[in-house]
């Protein structure tokens, strides 16, 4: 691929903000199924301040909109 090819991709990614929205999910949920798989807290940035969200934790307050991936072995397993 060239890098004028590479370069319109980009910019259209970044023209279209669900493409950026979709991808900043889907890096959230990984975040948040290793976490869960790693028993260690995941740490976020909220009202101004960094909090500390326990994946294993059924009440725990999470992102607006957020779901919670699917359980399972991670997909970087066995890489």
């Amino acid at each position: 691929m060239s890098e004028e090819e590479i370069s319109q991709r980009v910019r259209h990614a970044f023209e279209n903000g669900e493409l950026v929205d979709q991808a900043m999910k889907k890096a959230g949920q990984r975040a948040y199924q290793y976490h869960a798989w790693t028993n260690t807290k995941l740490r976020v940035w909220r009202d101004g301040r960094v909090v500390e969200i326990d994946p294993k934790d059924p009440d725990a307050e999470l992102p607006a909109g957020f779901e919670v991936p699917k359980s399972g072995t991670p997909p970087w397993v066995g890489l």
